[in-house]
């Protein structure tokens, strides 16, 4: 009898959950397309009523003519519909060891193309790399073409009155075939880009799955209907243990799909168990994710032209990342679990022997699953990532918010606390000459200048009046020479001005109760005493961040320019040159891009590695 009910039990679940998954998933697809249709309506029919009431003569007629327009633009749109939402539908069932299903789309004259065959450093990678631009330049409307190799995609800036997103996928193809690159898929170790809506599709199907649910329990309380047994959350509880069977599925179908199925296994459950408490938990947190992913998207969105508008921000190849020594080390909430994960099954059959009930031996699992922990770190972190993006701040790869629990090491490069301006640091004066003129001649003719002129490549020498500075001809390409006319008025040492926030970033790093390490400079000499330990930048961070990763711990690197570095380390944050920043080169291996200390807008990139 117990094990017909099982078997019972276990068809109408999987009956159910099916229909749930079909549903959310068009549901899903429908509402996406219908609000981004929505929206784009709105702005358009707000214009036109503006037009209109305040029109007259040909003002009308323009009106007549835009309201023309925004009809046959919500008529595409309709049209557009069931095709955005069968492609919500492969995005959320791509259940493969390799994401089979290519990401592409195209907003305002630029397209986003994935490139079968691009993964490694093989030559027939570069040689797609290189076959894939061309072959996209020479089409009609194409102003440009060019391989973001990190990424995975080619982007193309082209006239949208000339050719569309099909025509560019349609050349993409005929490379990939020419190259035998076009039965190859995705690898989902790649982070999602910011710009692709599927993180968005599956955070509102996972969304739409808990609302279901909490009304289905909810109905069912009302109503007195009859509900699955307690027990049908059993399967769950285990799944939430037992993180070795999670981890399986992310290798066999991938992370977003992971995340998915069990959500929807969860929300069938506890809906057709008539559980309210969880699925309502489950539903805020879901709309966490969403505002976070929503945000993330919409900054993309504002950055896209200062960061990718141009060929030569996007890197031709990939950074070679060197593996880690050793693994990184568990979080707090990884070695609850790991304790749990092998005695809970023990746990529960002890409880089942004593009283002879699966509900109670359910309600064992239950209790050892670590969720409030687990939604309490993944809470924070999409509140930070909403919050961050709120600010203008563009997370590259947003799982890396989920890793600061572990953060037992912060390394910053000295650099990233320097501000772009040069200031004197030490002044000496000639006999019968005061130091404060000297200190003040050469701050005149600092005034105007950045310390990549001084400290860069400039040659030097800068004047200002009758005051002239230049290189004193020893290594230290920060002392100079200050010149009156034809006099000599003394030397003085030239270095970054400090950032106005960068005792606060010092600040924050030593309350986060982690080891604080800094880069031995001198023109943040007055910080020094803030960190916990100094190293000697000549040495090389990269270095460095693997004599910690080896000792077990987990770093993480803020770094102005060293590229090995941050790609040897566990999240990273990166703060560019200024003129790095200037010339729009973003690096795109790192996990987010923000204002600089300063306050003017450059960008610092934490990253997973």
């Amino acid at each position: 009898m117990a094990d017909r009910m099982a078997s019972a039990t276990g068809r109408t679940a999987g009956a159910a959950l099916n229909t749930a998954q079909a549903a959310v998933v068009a549901g899903a697809g429908m509402a996406i397309a219908g609000a981004a249709a929505a929206a784009k309506i709105t702005t358009s029919a707000a214009g036109t009523m503006g037009e209109v009431a305040g029109a007259g003569g040909r003002g009308v007629r323009r009106a007549v003519t835009k309201t023309e327009s925004v009809a046959r633009q919500g008529l595409d749109t309709a049209r557009a519909l069931p095709r955005k939402a069968a492609w919500v539908g492969q995005v959320l069932t791509d259940l493969h060891e390799r994401r089979h299903h290519r990401r592409a789309w195209a907003e305002h004259g630029h397209a986003y193309i994935e490139v079968r065959g691009l993964e490694g450093e093989n030559g027939r990678a570069r040689e797609l790399a290189t076959g894939v631009p061309k072959a996209l330049s020479r089409l009609r409307g194409v102003r440009w073409a060019e391989v973001n190799a990190v990424t995975g995609q080619v982007l193309v800036a082209f006239d949208e009155r000339r050719l569309g997103l099909e025509r560019l996928l349609e050349t993409v193809r005929a490379v990939e075939k020419t190259y035998g690159t076009q039965e190859e898929d995705f690898p989902w170790s790649r982070a999602t880009h910011p710009g692709d809506s599927a993180a968005i599709a599956a955070a509102a199907a996972e969304l739409a799955a808990d609302c279901v649910a909490l009304t289905s329990a909810v109905a069912g309380k009302v109503f007195r209907l009859p509900a699955l047994p307690h027990e049908a959350r059993l399967a769950v509880a285990l799944i939430e243990v037992e993180h070795g069977l999670r981890r399986w599925l992310k290798r066999r179908i991938g992370p977003i799909e992971t995340d998915l199925m069990l959500s929807l296994v969860s929300a069938a459950a506890h809906g057709l168990s008539q559980g309210i408490a969880s699925p309502a938990v489950d539903a805020v947190y879901r709309a966490l994710l969403l505002a976070e992913v929503w945000e993330r998207r919409k900054v993309w969105q504002r950055r896209e032209a200062e960061l990718c508008f141009r060929p030569e921000s996007l890197p031709h190849e990939p950074r070679p990342r060197p593996p880690r020594p050793r693994h990184r080390p568990p979080g707090p909430v990884e070695k609850w679990s790991d304790r749990l994960g092998p005695i809970a099954p023990a746990l529960a059959a002890i409880v089942f022997a004593l009283t002879r009930s699966p509900g109670r031996a359910a309600d064992a699992i239950l209790a050892a699953a670590p969720k409030a922990a687990q939604y309490g770190r993944g809470g924070f972190a999409s509140a930070a990532g909403w919050e961050l993006a709120r600010r203008g701040i563009l997370p590259l790869n947003a799982a890396v918010f989920r890793r600061l629990d572990r953060i037992s090491v912060i390394v910053i490069d000295s650099r990233v606390l320097c501000g772009e301006r040069p200031r004197v640091l030490t002044a000496d004066a000639e006999p019968g000459v005061e130091v404060a003129r000297v200190w003040q001649a050469a701050t005149d003719v600092l005034a105007g200048l950045s310390r990549n002129d001084v400290g860069g490549a400039g040659a030097g020498p800068w004047r200002h009046g009758g005051i002239r500075l230049e290189r004193g001809g020893g290594p230290d390409r920060g002392r100079l020479v200050v010149h009156e006319h034809d006099r000599r008025l003394g030397r003085v040492t030239v270095r970054a001005e400090l950032a106005p926030l960068a005792a606060a970033v010092l600040d924050a790093a030593g309350s986060a109760g982690s080891t604080v390490v800094l880069t031995d400079e001198p023109s943040v000499a007055g910080l020094l005493p803030h960190a916990d330990r100094i190293l000697d930048a000549e040495d090389g961070l990269a270095g460095h961040v693997r004599r910690f990763q080896e000792a077990g711990e987990d770093v993480l690197v803020i770094s102005a320019a060293d590229e090995e570095a941050l790609a040897a380390a566990t999240p990273v944050s990166r703060s560019p040159t200024p003129a790095a920043a200037r010339a729009g080169r973003p690096t795109w291996c790192a996990a987010a891009i923000w204002p600089a200390c300063g306050g003017s807008f450059g960008q610092r990139r934490p990253h997973g590695g």
